[in-house]
């Protein structure tokens, strides 16, 4: 009878264990969730401090923030320039058209199927056949010399057939492409301005390792800046970082302000080099178009991409806040409660 009894007993004692043990789960749940929401309050709060702290002192933060835009800008207005070079260099693809002249007598049929089969060659952005008579015609117009031409027995001008490759064909493949139009039967003479295009390739590849080596360089100048900024901020405030510290404050709770310090002066600098690009490129837009249009060119000035924007504002943020993080780490440890 007493061994009866006991079991209602144990069975109560093993309930209540399993509710102390799923509440004591709840309350950590509830614990870490309280955790959480208030770590990110407070980098709220700190966000808002640091921004008011900067606002407060407007001509101090303005110099940083333009030093940062200068430092910015100049490597996007290049990546800008190297942008509209690329669009304008589409222009030139004409320069470096291969011109194939076909062998006297061919008539305009064979040219045309000899056209059409060049222009399924790899490496051949667009084919065009001109035969004798329109060459002439054409040549006629465009010469002035249309009564000394009327004295030509015969028609002294060839078919042609323009061979476009892609801009960015390597030098190679090019040669390549001219080999093969060297081989067929009717080709007399195959001519290619070479010079246009490697001298437009080299200006894109020196003008695109001058932005990166111009980039690096400010980089490093916006690092500087900014940790010495930083290090000015804690200098200031050695007092108020002891006395945290000596309450119990860890290195990331003192380290947290400034970091966000770091990150608004890449932020809004960024934004200020993104604003000075604009105005470079409306102050430029018009002289532009109306040099292009005496050349009678299309050509416009294109302002920075949306993606270039966000990665150069992306750039100024990481970069302002690898420079707070080194001048933090390099001066906290000095700075003993």
């Amino acid at each position: 009878m007493s061994e009866v009894r006991r079991k209602p007993v144990a069975k109560n004692a093993d309930k209540k264990a399993q509710e102390k043990q799923s509440t004591g789960a709840s309350l950590q749940k509830i614990g870490s969730r309280k955790r959480l929401s208030a770590w990110g309050a407070h980098h709220q709060l700190v966000a808002a401090e640091t921004l008011l702290r900067l606002l407060k002192n407007p001509l101090a933060s303005l110099l940083t923030w333009m030093v940062v835009a200068i430092a910015l800008t100049l490597p996007g207005a290049l990546w800008m320039a190297l942008d509209n070079m690329q669009q304008f260099s589409g222009r030139f693809q004409e320069s470096g058209r291969i011109s194939v002249y076909l062998q006297p007598g061919t008539d305009v049929v064979q040219g045309r199927e000899l056209a059409q089969r060049i222009d399924r060659l790899p490496g051949v952005a667009e084919t065009e056949f001109i035969d004798a008579d329109s060459a002439l015609d054409d040549f006629r117009a465009n010469s002035g010399l249309e009564a000394a031409l009327d004295f030509l027995p015969e028609n002294p001008l060839p078919s042609v057939i323009l061979v476009e490759p892609p801009l960015q064909l390597p030098h190679a493949e090019l040669m390549k492409l001219v080999g093969q139009l060297n081989n067929y039967q009717l080709v007399d003479t195959v001519q290619m301005d070479m010079a246009w295009l490697e001298r437009l390739q080299a200006i894109l590849d020196l003008s695109e390792r001058l932005i990166w080596v111009l980039g690096i360089l400010l980089a490093l100048a916006i690092l500087l800046v900014v940790g010495n900024t930083i290090r000015l901020a804690i200098a200031a405030r050695v007092d108020e970082i002891r006395v945290v510290k000596l309450v119990g404050g860890t290195d990331a709770w003192v380290r947290r302000p400034f970091l966000y310090t770091g990150l608004w002066y890449g932020m809004v600098g960024g934004l200020l080099a993104w604003l000075l690009l604009i105005i470079c490129w409306a102050l430029l837009q018009g002289p532009v178009a109306q040099l292009a249009e005496l050349y009678g060119s299309g050509f416009t000035l294109k302002p920075l991409s949306a993606g270039a924007a966000m990665i150069l504002l992306l750039a100024a943020m990481i970069l302002g806040w690898l420079g707070a993080w080194w001048s933090v780490s390099r001066h906290l440890g000095e700075i003993e409660p």
